[in-house]
């Protein structure tokens, strides 16, 4: 066989088109004259190089080309796939492409095509599936490996195997599935199959997208062999997109092999010592090994990701030993010691203080707290591992090179998370870190991008191709390639999207600096829409100049979809264009969804500021006791208070919050006011527990001005879950705030204190808060709320009220901001219960009863309100109707509520407004009011408390009375039920003692008296002073109160009140000056008058 191969010398010729060979084809009018020639035990990927090859063949010319181990001589022409003796012979081998370089060569006879195609063999243990990693076997494998209790290191790796795990290295190993594709691992080596791709382009056909949808083969009867002679090398050795088949499927897999990715094993990135520490003996065993937060250390199984002490000697040891065991049993190449994730804060411990680096800015605050760590670790990996690497991502609060350290370990691989940002506008600031950490190292930096998840709700049609290619070009030569994370949709949702940005990455990772991106655009864009490019052109140029305004701009968001509709009416969507095309239109739904949420407006929410200087006020310590100097400091405009969600009325139990800014964190106080000596609603203590909802908790919502929006909740026991909420509802849950809080509980109330960390770095969509402080220009919309969960009903509050059931209507979400006081217009146009109900209730204030009467029975009418808002409605109805002293009208309403409760109280007030006593208590004097909503109790206790007040049923009334005052948080009602509750007292219990607090607690710290309930209480607490003979007590009352500051009717009343106590406490001067200053006032009436006149008239004041 040796005389049937000519040898041809393969030099290094680059070749923009190639030419063809004589009269050499493969397939010649539809008939095959060649055959793919591959070894006999071929390394996996060199199988898979030659079946691409034979199946793209026959989609080409319809001519199936078969595969061989060995040449028949039934054809003239034989394609050599991969290594073999038959390449050897020829010269042609694969020593000297490397990281996906292939070679192309010809001859007269035959064609090359060749590359490293080494296999990948996993080392044991590995997981066959989740079930060995749910159940403990690889934990107790590795534990018997290293003596010690580290977390497994290599969970998913199963996941990249494309095949059945369970029998992969077994002697049943399938290794072609039952449709004929070879299974793999990405981590294999696919030379040679980059090399039948590189043909394929050559020929002419494009895999855009995975799938067969994606595919642009030209037809043709003849496929010519070209004279070719080239080798192909990558401009990255590392081209990462983590296309795991166990995820994303076969398709998506191959799609990323035909645009010529690589993903080498033996390669840690990310967050090595959480892999370390992560488990439930470190976290018991070794508690020093954990930062220390506010006098605790942070190692409760329950936190996700617990923050270490890297001022730990223990620490240290171990990580070094961590790594020189992977090294030693894995034969790693790189090694892992970057922080569990989230880490936003310092260890508080004494060897920590100091360490930090606020001088270079919040990315880089710890990072020569962590790099030295790091650095420490790599100087003893390089005594005892020459060649190995310890890497760490420059990352959050350790972006920033350190300043601290002149020149990193020869070792220490920098990987720059956002090193590239595609959809950043700050491309001179990652130009000056990447420059900043090259001078840090000797080695290439490698690049960590999190691409656009679409996964997790990213809807903006950020097609940009020639800012994407510029982006990469700018690192070839600095950076030693990328590991791309994605969370994307490849179903019909978002693959509209996801294909062009992974397809132009993908195809920048070849070609040199010279790639051109706008190139390879026009070429898709011709290619893939056919009759429709030209629209489709207009469509995508658009896009990529205004993209980023359509997150704020409904006009842009409309053009863009404007565009794109003429594209796809420029084509059938029968055709294979249409189908294409219809892809994206699936993905601009979300665009659609944010045009119209863009249309909508605002209308009159409330707002929160935040005040500068929180800083100088004093540190927070989050520990629950809201008892710092930012807190007690506070400015009023950084204050807010709760209503009830759906009514906007005041809740039965209040609850208060307070918030500050201090660095890059954003803090909240929140106080949450409860029944005395009432057990809670404890539903879960563990974080992530989403049973929290079924108990009392709290809720944060924030819609920043990037990031639309995040939900934070808490309950007593400090158990917290987070979720992006701007995320699928599946994935709502895989983000993590890493906000730290602390709760306390008190007999009477309960509070929480969070410090939620804020980053601008957008880079990491499933860690904290993306956004920047607030501005009046560029403000953000939260919600603070609260849900307070018994067994006889519920209560839900918010500082801005939504008018529905749930908290989650962004809409209505309260402005927020820092800086000075400003008001936000609402628009005016926006009409809902909320809004509707506060004018009715101005008719009312305004004593317009008719006209309010008509607004309540019309907002009652409306279909979309709760059976809550229509029945406080109605409740209002009635109110208006006994106001116009038409009860039967006002019976008849009552009748119409749909709350039982709310009924039977509307039928209390009714019979009240007559004075019908009697008739209240029959018909509701047995009602077991504990079985009524808690939130209603109130309201109906005070009424039958009045009733039996009025038929003189003095301990029923003071039970009812109390138990009012327990349910009601109105301060103005509870002024009245005090009054009346001591009124009984004096009145029907002859208890004077116990009158006196409840009348005190009315004026205790008032200097103006301002309503009737205020004034009697003063009257009668000093009445009973005096007749106990204290008549000093009873003067300090009056000396208490500002009497410049009164007017009218209740400063009249006053000065006679209190010229009477003066006249009992033997006075008589003064007390004659208060009543001729009465007599001699014009604007007294003419009662007050006649009293004080009748005064003077006495004959003690003769004497």
């Amino acid at each position: 066989m040796k005389n049937d191969f000519l040898y041809v010398p393969l030099t290094l010729v680059l070749l923009s088109a190639p030419t063809v060979a004589g009269d050499a084809y493969l397939v010649e009018n539809g008939k095959a004259l060649a055959e793919i020639v591959i070894a006999e035990q071929p390394p996996r990927t060199t199988t898979m190089a030659a079946r691409e090859l034979q199946t793209y063949v026959e989609k080409i010319s319809g001519v199936r080309l078969n595969i061989v181990t060995e040449p028949t001589g039934d054809v003239p022409f034989r394609v050599f796939v991969g290594r073999s003796s038959y390449t050897d012979k020829l010269g042609v081998t694969d020593d000297d492409p490397k990281y996906g370089a292939y070679r192309i060569g010809s001859g007269p006879n035959w064609l090359v095509l060749i590359g490293d195609d080494t296999d990948f063999t996993p080392v044991e243990p590995w997981p066959r599936s989740y079930a060995d990693i749910r159940d403990g076997k690889m934990q107790k494998a590795w534990d018997k490996i290293t003596g010690a209790q580290w977390g497994y290191t290599h969970s998913q790796l199963h996941k990249h195997y494309s095949g059945p795990n369970s029998l992969f290295g077994t002697p049943n190993a399938q290794k072609v599935s039952k449709d004929g594709h070879v299974y793999v691992w990405t981590y294999d080596e696919r030379g040679s199959f980059n090399a039948v791709c590189g043909l394929l382009r050559e020929l002419g056909v494009r895999w855009y997208m995975p799938g067969d949808i994606g595919e642009i083969v030209p037809q043709m009867t003849s496929i010519a062999v070209p004279q070719i002679d080239k080798t192909v090398r990558p401009d990255f050795p590392m081209r990462i997109l983590n296309f795991r088949p166990a995820v994303y499927g076969r398709d998506v897999m191959m799609w990323g092999f035909r645009l010529g990715i690589r993903q080498p094993f033996g390669r840690q990135a990310a967050h090595g010592l959480h892999t370390m520490t992560d488990n439930e003996r470190t976290l018991k065993n070794h508690p020093d090994w954990f930062a220390l937060y506010g006098g605790k250390r942070h190692n409760h199984p329950n936190i996700g990701n617990n923050q270490l002490c890297y001022s730990n000697e223990e620490l240290f040891r171990e990580a070094v030993r961590f790594a020189q065991v992977q090294f030693d049993h894995y034969d790693m190449d790189v090694v892992s010691t970057m922080p569990p994730d989230g880490y936003t804060s310092i260890c508080q411990c004494e060897l920590c203080r100091g360490k930090d680096s606020p001088e270079l800015g919040a990315r880089g605050a710890l990072s020569n707290y962590v790099w030295e760590f790091v650095n420490r670790v790599a100087r003893e990996i390089g005594k005892s591992h020459p060649g190995k690497k310890i890497s760490n991502c420059a990352y959050g609060v350790y972006t920033e090179p350190p300043s601290s350290i002149e020149k990193l370990e020869p070792n220490v691989q920098v990987i720059i998370v956002g090193g590239r940002r595609p959809l950043s506008n700050e491309r001179d600031d990652l130009r000056r870190l990447r420059a900043e950490w090259q001078k840090k190292t000797d080695n290439p930096v490698e690049i960590f991008e999190n691409y656009p998840f679409t996964g997790r709700g990213f809807y903006l049609p950020a097609y940009f191709p020639r800012l994407l290619g510029e982006s990469i070009n700018e690192t070839k030569g600095q950076s030693r390639g990328e590991d791309i994370w994605i969370t994307m949709d490849f179903k019909e949702n978002a693959v509209g999207y996801n294909h062009f940005l992974l397809y132009f990455t993908a195809r920048m990772y070849w070609g040199g600096k010279e790639q051109d991106a706008g190139a390879i655009f026009d070429e898709y864009v011709e290619k893939f829409y056919g009759s429709a490019a030209a629209e489709m052109k207009e469509f995508f140029a658009y896009c990529e100049e205004h993209w980023h305004e359509m997150e704020k701009d409904e006009t842009t968001a409309t053009r863009a979809l404007e565009l794109f509709a003429n594209a796809s009416s420029a084509v059938s969507t029968e055709s294979v264009y249409g189908k294409r095309i219809q892809l994206i239109d699936n993905y601009l739904n979300g665009l659609r969804n944010k045009a119209k949420q863009l249309a909508q407006k605002r209308g009159t929410v409330p707002g929160l500021r935040l005040v500068s200087g929180a800083d100088r006020r004093g540190e927070i310590v989050i520990d629950g006791k809201l008892d710092d100097g930012p807190w007690v400091n506070i400015p009023k405009a950084s204050i807010g208070s709760m209503r009830e969600l759906q009514t906007g009325r005041l809740p039965t139990y209040g609850t208060s919050f307070l918030a500050e800014w201090i660095g890059n964190n954003l803090y909240f106080a929140i106080r949450c006011e409860e029944s005395a000596g009432e057990n809670l609603n404890i539903a879960t203590e563990k974080h992530g527990d989403q049973a929290i909802w079924y108990g009392d908790a709290i809720e944060i919502e924030l819609a920043t001005e990037s990031h639309s929006y995040y939900q934070i909740a808490v309950n007593p026991a400090g158990a917290l879950v987070d979720l992006d909420r701007a995320a699928p509802r599946n994935q709502w849950f895989n983000w993590s705030s890493k906000a730290e809080v602390a709760t306390q509980i008190a007999d009477d109330h309960w509070t929480v204190e969070i410090r939620i960390p804020i980053t601008d770095d957008a880079n990491d969509p499933l860690h904290q808060v993306v956004g920047r402080k607030p501005t009046q220009s560029l403000p953000w919309h939260i919600n603070v709320c609260r849900q307070r969960i018994r067994d006889n009903a519920s209560e839900y509050s918010a500082f801005s009220p939504t008018g529905t059931f749930g908290f989650h209507a962004p809409m209505k979400f309260a402005h927020f901001h820092a800086g000075n006081s400003h008001r936000f217009p609402g628009d005016p146009t926006v009409s809902d219960f909320l809004t509707r109900s506060q004018s009715a209730a101005e008719l009312t204030r305004q004593r317009k009863w008719q006209e309010a009467l008509a607004a309540y029975i019309e907002l009652a009418k409306t279909g979309k309100i709760t059976e809550l808002q229509q029945s406080v409605t109605l409740q209002q109805a009635a109110q208006c109707a006994r106001s116009l002293k038409e009860y039967d009208r006002a019976d008849k309403l009552a009748g119409q509520i749909p709350i039982e409760a709310v009924t039977k109280t509307a039928q209390m007030q009714n019979l009240a407004a007559q004075r019908n006593w009697t008739e209240l208590v029959k018909r509701f004097g047995e009602e077991d009011l504990n079985r009524w909503p808690f939130w209603q109790i109130g309201e109906g206790a005070f009424e039958r408390g009045k009733a039996h007040y009025f038929t003189k049923a003095g301990e029923k009334a003071d039970a009812d009375f109390q138990t009012a005052l327990a349910c009601t948080a109105d301060s103005r009602i509870q002024v009245t039920i005090r009054t009346m509750m001591a009124q009984n007292r004096e009145t029907h219990l002859n208890d004077e003692t116990g009158a006196i607090p409840l009348y005190l607690t009315n004026i205790e710290g008032k200097k103006g008296i301002g309503g009737a309930d205020e004034f009697r209480s003063l009257e009668r607490v000093a009445a009973i002073l005096v007749k106990q003979g204290n008549f000093t007590a009873a003067m300090a009352l009056y000396d208490a109160v500002d009497f410049e500051k009164q007017t009218g009717f209740w400063l009249h009343e006053m000065l006679i009140s209190r010229g009477n106590t003066m006249s009992a406490a033997g006075r008589k001067d003064e007390a004659k000056a208060l009543y001729r200053r009465v007599v001699d006032d014009n604007s007294a009436s003419e009662t007050h008058r006649k009293r004080s006149s009748s005064a003077l008239a006495d004959d003690a004041f003769d004497q």
